[in-house]
């Protein structure tokens, strides 16, 4: 897989991925994913193939899917949350997520999927 970087645009509701050149760190846009509500945290699953983004103007956490051989996202779903999300961190198994909300005071532990896709709390 090619190194790639990922940036939220939350006041444009979109997902910038670049591919980064190891040597030189040279960055090259490659795509634009839309990420309506405000994409902001981000968090990589520890098999690094799906990402992880809390939306912060419309409380949810979207999954996608990261292409391999490209760095391309591909959005598996998402899950509407209580409060915008401020942290987002999945556990060594790749089963659950943690999720933590600053404007509502808590924490959650959601259900991953077997594609990666957010569950259930």
């Amino acid at each position: 897989m090619p190194h790639s970087v990922y940036v939220c645009l939350q006041d444009e509701d979109k997902i910038v991925a670049f591919a980064m050149d190891a040597d030189t760190g040279q960055l090259t846009p490659r795509a634009e994913v839309p990420a309506v509500g405000g994409p902001s945290v981000m968090a990589l699953s520890p098999d690094q193939r799906t990402l992880y983004v809390g939306h912060r103007t419309q409380p949810a956490m979207s999954s996608f899917r990261i292409d391999q051989g490209t760095g391309g996202l591909t959005l598996l779903g998402t899950a509407g949350q209580p409060h915008a999300p401020t942290f987002l961190a999945p556990d060594r198994t790749g089963k659950y997520m943690l999720c933590a909300y600053y404007q509502g005071g808590g924490a959650a532990v959601y259900r991953l999927g077997e594609d990666g896709a957010v569950g259930a709390p």
